[in-house]
């Protein structure tokens, strides 16, 4: 009877215990992916000014500490030009959620249905539909769509928690990655398996990716949702923070967009006899806020990134769907190394071929 020899055996618990080490470690690290994504790109988007802040304390007495204190400069920029008036908004528009619900199910939602009921009766009766009454429907079931809302509120804040810990994760991670970054460039060429040209085009193409589509996408949608919110804030719309949020993550997603929000908004207007105020929000929304994308888009972006549209729509959608909002960011990544690394494999018999 033979035997395997011992270094066949030794190889095999070698490689299980690789596998088993390489499993525990990805589930530890795995809840904490979506802030070392948001790490990623806000480490790339501010590179620059980091490169800048560390020449400068080179320069002074600090030149000994100037990655710690260029690191440290960045992330206190990052907290008071995103941190701070994201989750003050954030704040204030969970607030105006709270109260929406409230007087949903209070007196503010039963006059509001009262002048739906009188407004929209008729028609309703012509379309064959009699004795149609949305306050009584409410009454009716009042306690089950109190009972539905309390689930949704109730995650609604437990990803407003979890959300706000990624956050803090992220920031810190960033200050680490800016003041480290060019400490991991050779590890990660040799496990690559690239050169270091190829490693530093691909470096480059990605960062040109993330700040095209941080400018010509968040940056964009953020001044949608301001112009819509402010509309709303000027006209009396009650909570115009939340309807101005709730347009930025809109505008952010394909196929929708600022017309999901300000079109039942105006219609409201119209249900309650003010014409005016309803023409108001539709000329700016129609007329200003869709036409952004086709005006500032193209001035932000320009010729930076070779990418085909309907590439960038599958990518974004599908990094959204799985990593949430940073998923934004991460699709359009994913989308330039796959290009990357075709365009380095490819073979040197093969045509050149247009960008994606």
């Amino acid at each position: 009877m033979t035997h395997p020899p011992i270094t066949l055996l030794k190889t095999i618990l070698f490689i299980a215990i690789v596998l088993v080490v390489l499993g525990v470690g990805g589930a530890i690290v795995f809840p904490f992916i979506p802030a070392i994504l948001w790490a990623t790109v806000l480490s790339i988007l501010f590179y620059p000014l980091y490169k800048n802040r560390v020449a400068r304390y080179k320069k002074s007495r600090f030149s000994k500490g100037a990655e710690t204190l260029a690191s440290l400069a960045v992330v206190l920029v990052i907290t008071a030009a995103i941190v701070i008036p994201l989750t003050y908004a954030a704040s204030l528009g969970t607030l105006q959620l709270q109260n929406s619900i409230s007087d949903l199910s209070g007196e503010g939602g039963s006059q509001f249905l009262n002048k739906l009921d009188d407004t929209i009766s008729a028609t309703a009766a012509k379309l064959g539909v009699k004795d149609f009454h949305a306050l009584e429907m409410l009454q009716e079931h009042k306690g089950e769509l109190t009972e539905s809302l309390k689930g949704p509120v109730t995650n609604s804040f437990k990803k407003i928690g979890m959300g706000a810990f990624t956050l803090v994760v992220a920031i810190l991670s960033t200050f680490f990655f800016l003041r480290d970054g060019h400490r991991m460039r050779e590890p990660f060429i040799r496990l690559s398996g690239l050169d270091p040209d190829t490693c530093d085009a691909m470096i480059k193409r990605i960062g040109e990716t993330v700040h095209a589509v941080f400018v010509g996408s968040f940056v964009v949608a953020v001044i949608q949702g301001i112009i819509m919110g402010t509309t709303y804030a000027l006209l009396g719309v009650s909570n115009s923070v939340l309807l101005g949020l709730a347009s930025i993550v809109l505008c952010l997603v394909p196929l929708l967009g600022a017309p999901v929000i300000y079109v039942p908004v105006a219609a409201v207007f119209f249900l309650n006899g003010k014409v005016t105020e309803g023409l108001i929000v539709l000329a700016v929304g129609f007329i200003i806020v869709s036409q952004i994308d086709n005006l500032l888009k193209p001035i932000f972006i320009g010729n930076k990134v070779n990418l085909h549209p309907l590439a960038i729509f599958f990518f974004v959608l599908g990094g959204i769907a799985i990593f949430g909002p940073i998923g934004l960011m991460v699709g359009p990544m994913v989308l330039t190394v796959l290009l990357a690394l075709y365009d380095e494999l490819r073979p040197a018999s093969l045509p050149e071929t247009e960008a994606a």
